[in-house]
């Protein structure tokens, strides 16, 4: 008893980090002390290793699964692969449903980025094959029902649907006549997604804060990127209601426990992240010096730092499981990078915090590029997802709305008529 009265004691003391409020000079100094960081162009080289993960993968059929989803392994009687699944299913590739999902928005969005790469042919391939008419009408009958699952209505949601959302808000905002073929095959799952995301958001107690992909911080904030692009309101407004609602009483998020073994996301920094994107300026700036510890505290120096993987061995009877922690944590490395550039776009332009955390953000990503091949197949699952992620966030904040569409030969006549 006296141990637990000890402790709360030393939580209310008011020296503690998260009774501080950041003081600015401290923040200068520290950033004085960081090494220089000048991002690394995201080049010929590093967009084809990126692409290529997604190549590799994405054709490469989902192990059979503990839980019986039945997606592409049927369960009556013996396991057998779904029949003719090459024309029921778009997205069968890489170890699991929302990593197929989540790089075939890579590639899409590598291929805008940098039409001419030399991998171009080979993505266009990815998209012709994977979305007939017929494959995606098999995703919509299976998510509509066809099938006796376990999982039932949560196979996917909320990670899955996200990436769905935000690869469909890639091509929904997008001009060419390939965005526009792969928006027009995607609407129908799309559609059914978003009003069952909706209705999860809504129906959430309370936020899920740990570091694996049900994180409901970082979910809004890629199904929010879809959201945006598709000009999908009553989605945006499900994101910005309820990331209100779960976090804005949020204070003290305890930077010093991540990660966890296995971790990709870091739940403090994709909460922060998240936050600035739907809070105002200055709400945001009281929220953020009571949910965050200050930059130069010794409790957030573990994002100054590789993640250690050094517990993890691959040589061991669970060699593979081992392999897929040391992936995950190394796409760590990319998710702090972009939440980081996050979070300082959304502070003040003289605030020295930003700096400090674009720093950090070169700094992580540069450890996530020098350990991109240790994680084997495992690893190209997520790797070029994540590391693409943190390029795109590189260029800038996501749009806050969709981007103009091409005006139609006779729109400037019509806009000029009706000016009165």
């Amino acid at each position: 008893m006296k141990i637990i009265g000890g402790l709360l004691a030393l939580c209310l003391m008011p020296g503690m980090v998260f009774a501080q409020e950041n003081d600015m000079a401290r923040v200068s100094a520290y950033l004085k002390t960081l090494p220089a960081a000048p991002a690394a162009p995201f080049d010929e080289a590093k967009q084809e290793l990126v692409a290529s993960s997604g190549i590799l993968c994405s054709d490469h059929l989902q192990e059979m699964p503990s839980n019986r989803n039945n997606y592409l392994w049927q369960y009556k009687g013996s396991s057998q692969l779904l029949e003719d699944y090459l024309g029921k299913r778009a997205f069968y590739g890489c170890s699991n449903w929302h990593d197929a999902a989540a790089n075939v928005w890579m590639m899409v969005s590598t291929l805008k980025a940098n039409p001419k790469i030399s991998l171009n042919t080979t993505i266009k391939d990815i998209e012709t094959t994977h979305f007939k008419r017929s494959n995606v009408d098999g995703e919509v009958a299976f998510f509509n029902g066809e099938r006796p699952s376990p999982m039932g209505m949560n196979f996917e949601r909320p990670y899955g649907y996200a990436w769905l959302l935000k690869l469909y808000g890639e091509v929904k905002g997008g001009t060419s006549s390939d965005d526009r073929k792969l928006a027009v095959a995607l609407a129908p799952l799309a559609r059914w997604m978003s009003e069952r995301q909706v209705f999860y958001f809504y129906s959430l107690k309370f936020p899920l804060r740990s570091g694996v992909e049900t994180n409901t911080a970082w979910t809004m904030s890629l199904t929010l990127d879809g959201a945006l692009l598709a000009d999908d309101d009553t989605l945006k407004r499900s994101i910005l209601d309820n990331a209100a609602r779960l976090f804005k009483q949020d204070k003290h998020c305890a930077a010093n426990f991540e990660p966890q073994n296995g971790d990709l996301i870091s739940s403090c920094l994709s909460e922060a992240a998240l936050m600035g994107r739907v809070l105002p300026q200055a709400e945001y700036l009281k929220w953020l010096d009571s949910f965050l510890p200050p930059v130069y505290s010794d409790t957030f120096q573990g994002y100054a730092k590789p993640v250690d993987v050094s517990h993890l061995s691959v040589a061991g009877p669970d060699a593979q499981v081992q392999m897929t922690a040391v992936s995950r944590l190394v796409a760590l490395q990319f998710q702090r990078a972009t939440s980081m550039l996050t979070i300082a776009y959304a502070l003040p332009k003289d605030d020295p915090r930003a700096e400090v955390l674009r720093n950090l953000a070169t700094q992580n990503a540069k450890w996530g590029y020098e350990r991109y091949g240790t994680g084997g197949y495992e690893g190209q699952h997520v790797l070029g997802t994540y590391a693409f992620l943190y390029e795109r966030e590189v260029k800038g904040p996501a749009p806050l709305a969709p981007p103009p569409k091409p005006k139609k030969k006779g729109d400037d006549e019509i806009d000029s008529s009706s000016g009165n």
